[in-house]
């Protein structure tokens, strides 16, 4: 039963039970009011705690400040004696924070040989990390770290899932370390699993690692995907309405541990990854015998959730709960997939020590925070933070000294672990940017101990950084780097356009607001500005991607393309055409406004589009240009564009019976010519041999059947929701569906996709983005 906030005298005991969405909240309450009360109650001892801080940071100091930094072979007895303490530290920590349990007589007796076993560790890691390419690299380097993996089959199960997170992660995200947090969780939880059976025999360790290693990577992966990607990332990744769909099917999959149906998942390469690492997580550990990983990992999720919609207004009192559920249940949640079992007073300790962490994280993230537009305790204006009873800077400092004094009952290990590594942690970040740092004098009322700590990490040489690390920090810190940066012809052909959609909506927002469009401007807005995949345009991109061309040379292609698709959207979903009701998701244009303007429109944009693509005469010769033209013009002719879409009408309304190879015409006119005209005029442009604008002109002919095919295919299978606009539209027309059968249309439809791969192994450049795109337009599912 929970105490009141009077009778508190300890923070709250969380249990197993305590794990439940609708209990856990309150006992974070009661704990963080005890806090407050034992924070307010006990300057004195916070005092001599950050005093400690200053005195480790003076000791950094000594060995790296005026005298500079000693080569490490040159390095005297004594200062390798002070190496193999912070390694001996960092064990301890790794204890208190990682495992939340001080370690036992025999694991101190043996803390200096386990000290040198852990650097040799990290150096083998690293080296290892450094030494190979992306996954390939850091799947040695766990066998480095944990010998017990080498040769087990779920490292090449692992070497692959690595390289498709790699692939399908958003490029601000890898760019920004997020492989790095990945191979940190990965590792961290391995290193739980190996704590776990030290004293057990090699056999059993290569098991129990052998055995959690899949669920340790779909923990790092989520991680990376919910928070990194889906949370973090503005809407143009993923739309509001798929986040929403994605929100409902985590949960329900936590709480229940029922399977997800494939169809009901968004289609975006990590939404899928997500559900496959679902599926993952319950085989290792299943829901029946594991609620309570589950539990964890649901109450974890939805505090995740809260904090990432925090707003400014609600103050900081009100995120404090949020960011101590968040921090505390991801230590939880990792023990409970590394470890065999738990004792009853786990969840205590844990949960009631990791919110020391998130003050530093977020001190240290405050810039990257504030440019992304997130709320945390350290990006709060004063004004949100005033008459509260949080303080950051002091709760920083004043959590780690209540762990040591209320948690760990004052133990010297833990005040010297939390001690030494926070140091460690907190002068790394610090003396980077020594104003900065000196700024926060300014901004947060600082007590003398917290100026004198400042002060004194501002005065840290840059010089010494190199040093001021920790071992799962430089891990994290070399798989960013090695991992930060990707062939862009290696991306998933779904996220390569993801990338790429803010700045090509930008040039369709500049197409039709750069021009005085008078009355038709709602219109333009209405149906240019709309949802939209952009695929034709990106198509665009991905071949100047394989032929090493920069994308700003394009940028008057990429708009035309997309001005002349959609007017042919326009013309197609008129009453007189094929009377669609939806389109890109919401009402077509000419249901929304009077159906004459919307053809006015429609027009302009084939207008605008001529004139756009005359302006690549600034980059390339003008007869190259002119015959672009003209070739476009030609694409959307009579004996074109608009003649698939007469024979699409005329199928629709002749009695005459229509066969299979007259509907693959008509795809190949009013489908596969968009394709193409997408690819072949930058082929022109660059004075490509015919034989290569051959293949390119087949590729598109064979992709665009595949898209359409499969558009039948969907029509005939998926909901309205689903499609984002009428579905079973196409039943009372000619499709190939119609006329040769669901398993027919799938065959045609495989060996389309066959045969526009064949093209474009047949040419002599990258082409792993347009395989990668005709592979998604035959398993897309909207």
């Amino acid at each position: 039963m929970l105490e009141t906030a009077t009778e508190v005298r300890r923070p709250f005991p969380f249990g197993r039970e305590d794990l439940d969405p609708e209990r856990i909240g309150l006992g974070v309450r009661q704990t963080l009011d005890h806090y407050f009360h034992w924070r307010d109650d006990s300057p004195g001892v916070i005092a001599a705690h950050v005093d400690g801080y200053t005195e480790q940071l003076r000791q950094i100091l000594s060995r790296h400040g005026a005298a500079g930094t000693l080569h490490r072979a040159a390095w005297p007895p004594r200062r390798r004696r002070e190496e193999r303490a912070q390694a001996v530290r960092e064990l301890n920590y790794f204890g208190v924070y990682n495992l939340s349990e001080i370690p036992g007589p025999a694991d101190v007796a043996r803390a200096e040989r386990l000290a040198r076993v852990h650097a040799g560790a990290v150096r083998d890691t690293l080296a290892a990390i450094e030494g190979g390419h992306g996954p390939a690299g850091v799947v040695a380097a766990l066998e480095a770290r944990f010998p017990g993996l080498r040769g087990v089959p779920e490292t090449r199960w692992l070497l692959a899932r690595l390289d498709r997170l790699h692939r399908c992660l958003p490029d601000t995200v890898v760019r920004a370390g997020a492989m790095g947090k990945v191979v940190r969780t990965l590792a961290g939880v391995l290193a739980i699993g190996a704590y776990d059976t030290r004293d057990a025999g090699g056999a059993a360790i290569r098991a129990h690692l052998t055995r959690i290693l899949p669920g340790a990577y779909a923990y790092g992966a989520a991680y990376a995907i919910v928070d990194d990607s889906f949370q973090d990332l503005r809407s143009e990744h993923i739309p509001q309405a798929d986040r929403d769909r994605l929100h409902r099917l985590i949960l329900r999959g936590l709480s229940t541990g029922g399977a997800v149906d494939p169809a009901d998942i968004p289609d975006h390469p990590l939404a899928e990854e997500l559900h496959e690492l679902y599926g993952v997580a319950l085989d290792v550990y299943p829901f029946g015998t594991h609620r309570h990983l589950y539990q964890a990992a649901e109450s974890m999720y939805l505090a995740q959730h809260r904090d990432a919609e925090l707003s400014p207004e609600g103050g900081l009192d009100a995120a404090y709960p949020d960011i101590f559920l968040k921090a505390g249940l991801s230590r939880v949640v990792a023990n409970l997939l590394g470890r065999r079992e738990v004792d009853e007073g786990f969840y205590a300790r844990c949960l009631n020590t990791i919110f020391l962490s998130q003050f530093k994280d977020d001190l240290a993230d405050r810039e990257e925070d504030r440019r992304a537009g997130r709320t945390t305790p350290f990006t709060l204006p004063a004004p949100a933070r005033a008459g509260g009873r949080a303080d950051p800077l002091y709760d920083l400092f004043a959590y780690d000294a209540y762990v040591v004094e209320q948690v760990y009952g004052g133990h010297p290990a833990a005040r010297d672990a939390l001690i030494g590594v926070g140091t460690v942690k907190l002068v790394a970040h610090l003396c980077r940017d020594p104003r900065a740092t000196l700024a926060l004098l300014d901004e947060y009322p600082a007590t003398a101990q917290i100026a004198s700590f400042l002060r004194t990490a501002a005065s840290v040489p840059r010089r010494a950084l190199p040093h001021l690390t920790t071992g799962d920090l430089r891990v994290k810190r070399a798989a960013a780097v090695i991992m930060g940066e990707r062939d862009p012809n290696s991306v998933d052909a779904r996220t390569f356009v993801l990338d790429r959609l803010e700045r090509i909506n930008e040039l369709v927002h500049e197409c039709h607001t750069g021009v005085d469009a008078g009355e038709l401007a709602p219109i333009l807005a209405y149906t240019m500005d709309g949802p939209a995949k952009r695929l034709r345009p990106a198509l665009t991109l991905m071949l100047a991607e394989g032929l090493g061309v920069a994308d700003t040379l394009s940028e008057p292609l990429l708009g035309a393309i997309e001005l002349f698709h959609t007017a042919s959207l326009i013309f197609d979903d008129l009453p007189a055409q094929d009377d669609a009701a939806l389109r890109r998701g919401r009402p077509a244009a000419h249901t929304v406004f009077d159906e004459g303007s919307v053809q006015l429109a429609a027009i302009s944009m084939l207008s605008s589009g001529f004139g756009m693509l005359a302006r690549l005469d600034r980059h390339y010769p003008a007869q190259r240009v002119t015959d672009v033209i003209e070739y476009v013009g030609k694409v959307l002719g009579p004996q074109r564009l608009c003649r698939g879409q007469y024979l699409d009408l005329r199928f629709a309304r002749d009695a005459r019976p229509v066969t299979g190879e007259d509907i693959l015409e008509m795809y190949r006119l009013k489908t596969s010519t968009m394709v193409e005209a997408a690819l072949v005029p930058l082929m022109m442009l660059l004075e490509r041999p015919a034989g290569e604008i051959e293949l390119v002109t087949r590729y598109a002919d064979h992709a665009g059947v595949v898209f359409q095919a499969r558009d039948d295919i969907l029509d005939a299978t998926a909901t309205s929701a689903q499609l984002g606009k009428d579905a079973g539209a196409d039943l009372g027309k000619a499709n190939l569906v119609r006329v040769y059968g669901l398993p027919e249309a799938r065959r045609l439809m495989e060996q389309h996709r066959a045969d526009a791969v064949a093209c474009l192994h047949a040419l002599p450049f990258d082409t792993r983005l347009l395989e990668g795109i005709v592979d998604h337009f035959a398993d897309r599912r909207r």
